[in-house]
């Protein structure tokens, strides 16, 4: 998860947060739910690059590694970045914000955000449409984004707490940027992703995105 500074935890509890070692996984569980879910779900394969954004403490980039994917991991927190790559050093890892990413556009055949705070809110606002749009400039044309995060799509809207957002907020979200887009749920798992629209060489996107609140 890519930490979020003035939100109800913040930067600095993430920060010890990560130094104690962050969420606890069990390996081969993540591993064949990730191999169900988003590698078959899919159709990815062995070899493509990817891009976990958010990583944490870089469990899930190293877990795709095992996988065969040339993944890297990036996220803001530091003491997370440098846990993962104590943890995992043959993975690669770099501490970043998610708009000052250095890699160049139309890097990675799939970007990943599992768990993003930008999505934990309201969909149709800037923060989680800004932050699709950015992590769409690295995906290549006709390559995929996909996003994965918990809700129990009671469409529920808390004042001091994450959205429980529903399939019909995660559908409108990615119809904003591809008119290819899916979205399933899965046990408490929003599971979602869109093809990034190949274009002709020297066109113009004429897709227009309405963003509403903050």
């Amino acid at each position: 998860m890519i930490v979020e500074s003035n939100e109800t935890k913040g930067d600095l509890f993430y920060e010890e947060f990560y130094k104690k070692g962050g969420w606890s996984y069990s390996y081969w569980r993540e591993y064949w739910w990730h191999r169900k879910q988003i590698v078959k779900r899919f159709g990815l394969r062995r070899g493509m690059s990817l891009l976990d954004a958010g990583c944490g403490n870089g469990f899930h980039t190293h877990l795709f590694k095992r996988m065969g994917f040339q993944s890297v991991g990036v996220d803001r927190s530091r003491a997370g970045i440098e846990w993962a790559k104590k943890h995992y050093p043959e993975t690669i890892y770099h501490c970043c914000d998610l708009f000052d990413m250095p890699f160049a556009h139309n890097s990675f055949d799939v970007v990943l955000a599992r768990g993003l705070s930008h999505y934990h809110y309201n969909l149709a606002g800037r923060k989680a449409i800004t932050a699709t749009a950015e992590l769409l400039r690295f995906v290549k044309p006709g390559g995929l984004f996909s996003l994965v995060i918990i809700t129990d799509l009671s469409g529920r809207k808390p004042v001091d707490d994450v959205w429980q957002n529903t399939l019909a907020d995660y559908r409108k979200h990615m119809s904003l940027f591809s008119d290819e887009y899916q979205v399933d749920w899965y046990k408490g798992m929003a599971i979602c992703s869109c093809r990034k629209e190949a274009e002709p060489v020297g066109a113009q996107t004429t897709r227009e995105i309405s963003i509403v609140g903050d």
